[in-house]
């Protein structure tokens, strides 16, 4: 217990600690009081105060300077997806606003814990006259704040240097409070600018955080009523999705699999949550899932759904051969009570963290077996699990041969990060995640340019793991700022390129109609990596390919693989038996007389 006099001297020392600071000053002790530290981003406008204040800090803030502001947004998205703590993006307002938003999005729609630390460029006393660059949302100045409350799960706004103070330590409470997610500052320049008047302005804290409370514990009713749900099913099958690596629940879920034998399906989002060549593991769900685990899970009486939502495209438009609340119990646990009931009607519902919702249903259901391996077993035997043989032809190369070369050469514990596109859906259809592995791919807003940042925050987070990224040329040529900077970094890690000259789902969804998804096959991608000073390979058969492969996995350095492909595999290909149709392509050609 704290006694008065540790109180007051707690009291005694925020104060001291943040008297005469500047906003920037305060700001800059709030990052350095965070658990490793990561900022993200490029000096410009009034954040160049907030570099400023961290330049005296050393090494106890780790700063990480890119080419471009969209490459700190996703590298900050993927680092809180990987280790649940949030990085600061700092950057002038009007080029996040204007380059950056793919990350910020894609942890806004995929719950990923950021910290966005922007700059109105207001221009003080002349900010009604439009200075340059104004974003403080008045007439001839843009709106950086409403831009921001768009794509974020919380914007403040900070006057004050002692509102920069507060509002960033609660930027970080509210980045990592219930269900994650991006949260921006937007600062006026005088809250950077002046310093804290502890007189007339409110009490701050420096040295004690607005911490987050302990993570939200589901109460025991609801763990005892899931418990007995369970022990009455037939068919149990248990779906893990994104939130599963959110909460750091991966040895939680294996344990509790294998604890009742019951068999694991992964949605997109959750694929790498659960090692997919385990004897419980069916694969991903939906629409591009596997056969295996949609049968499985279509023929379950009672589906465990652990940190997803079972969003439409999870479930193939709540395809009723999948998910049927009509027929299936489902329980469901998240931190998010708004995600609970939120798709489907849920019959147990388990408010709280994944990894202790799992322990403690694991420890109720005591004695209890799915019996879900004979399941697992029969599924396998009926529909191919990871067994696809290579197709090329001599002297060429097939998109989904690159992915299953290298989900047999690369190393257990490898981060595969991937593209929007066909890439993606090659990655998550043909490579088989294994334990303490996990594989990231844009699953919120689904954009391209997001494989290289995300393989570069790997690489500054997870050191000494194999880190690959996977793209087309179009993500490439997207992300070169991002071969750059990793260059610039230090980072080691490698790129595959899958290399065909087309956007491939718009080409192969246009029905021979091809328009505007066609590059030029001339552009040397090999030549490019090289000139910025990356290891570069071209390659045009599984054996070349296979080569570079094996031989990334010892360099240090960035190592780009073009692998020069066909467009022989199609998105059409890996479409599950839950598609009626084509609903990604362009509608069939009318008919003469109809």
């Amino acid at each position: 217990m704290t006694s008065d006099t540790e109180r007051v001297t707690a009291r005694t020392t925020d104060r001291a600690a943040s008297r005469a600071l500047t906003g920037a000053q305060a700001v800059a002790q709030v990052i350095a009081r965070q658990e490793r530290p990561i900022v993200y981003g490029m000096p410009g406008g009034y954040t160049m105060h907030i570099y400023d204040a961290l330049f005296p800090l050393g090494d106890a803030v780790e700063t990480y300077l890119v080419r471009q502001e969209a490459l700190a947004t996703v590298m900050a998205e993927a680092q809180g997806r990987l280790t649940g703590r949030p990085a600061f993006v700092v950057a002038q307002g009007a080029w996040v606003l204007g380059n950056a938003g793919i990350g910020i999005m894609e942890a806004h729609l995929g719950a990923s814990p950021m910290v966005v630390l922007v700059d109105a460029t207001d221009g003080g006393s002349y900010s009604h006259l439009g200075p340059y660059q104004a974003g403080f949302g008045g007439y001839g100045a843009y709106d950086l704040t409403a831009a921001m409350r768009a794509i974020t799960k919380q914007t403040f706004v900070a006057t004050d240097p002692t509102q920069a103070l507060q509002m960033t330590q609660l930027a970080i409470k509210h980045a990592t409070a219930g269900e994650p997610g991006p949260v921006a500052v937007v600062f006026q320049g005088r809250a950077l600018f002046d310093r804290i008047d502890a007189g007339a302005q409110p009490p701050s804290y420096l040295e004690r955080a607005y911490t987050n409370p302990r993570p939200v514990l589901a109460p025991d009713a609801q763990i005892e009523a899931a418990a007995q749900a369970l022990r009455s099913a037939g068919r149990a099958v248990l779906v893990a999705g994104n939130g599963v690596r959110l909460a750091r629940a991966e040895d939680a879920l294996l344990a509790f699999a294998e604890a009742v034998a019951v068999p694991v399906a992964t949605t997109p989002a959750g694929k790498g949550t659960y090692p997919e060549d385990h004897p419980l593991a069916l694969g991903i769900i939906g629409a591009f899932g596997h056969d295996t685990a949609n049968s499985v899970v279509g023929a379950a009486d009672t589906v465990i759904a652990v940190g997803t939502k079972l969003g439409a495209t999870d479930t193939a438009n709540a395809h009723p051969g999948l998910l049927n609340a009509a027929r299936q119990t489902f329980v469901q646990i998240d931190v998010e009570p708004l995600n609970l009931s939120w798709t489907y009607p849920i019959d147990h519902p388990v408010h709280g963290d994944a990894g202790d919702a799992l322990e403690r249903l694991r420890t109720a259901l005591a004695g209890w077996d799915a019996q879900g391996g004979d399941a697992v077993a029969a599924a396998r035997q009926a529909h191919p699990y990871h067994q696809r043989a290579l197709t090329s032809a001599p002297g060429s190369l097939n998109g989904r041969d690159v992915i299953t070369v290298l989900s047999q050469e690369l190393e257990p514990d490898a981060v595969v990060t991937c593209d929007a596109g066909e890439n993606r859906l090659f990655v998550l259809r043909d490579f088989q995640s294994r334990a303490g592995g996990t594989v990231l791919q844009p699953n919120g807003g689904g954009g391209m340019a997001y494989a290289i940042p995300a393989a570069m925050s790997a690489a500054v987070n997870l050191p000494g793991r194999p880190v690959v990224a996977v793209c087309g040329d179009g993500g490439m040529a997207m992300t070169l700022h991002g071969l750059v900077s990793a260059v610039e970094l230090g980072l080691t890690l490698t790129v595959v390129v899958l290399d065909n000259a087309v956007l491939g789902w718009v080409y192969n969804g246009q029905r021979g109609r091809t328009i505007a998804s066609t590059f030029s096959p001339d552009v040397d991608h090999a030549a490019i990596a090289a000139a910025i000073g990356c290891t570069a390979i071209g390659v045009g058969t599984v054996d070349d390919l296979r080569r570079a492969v094996v031989d990334s996995r010892t360099r240090a350095g960035v190592t780009v693989v073009v692998a020069r492909t066909t467009t022989v595999d199609r998105y059409q290909d890996i479409m599950s038996s839950l598609n009626s149709h084509d609903v990604y392509a362009v509608p069939q050609p009318e008919q003469d007389g109809q």
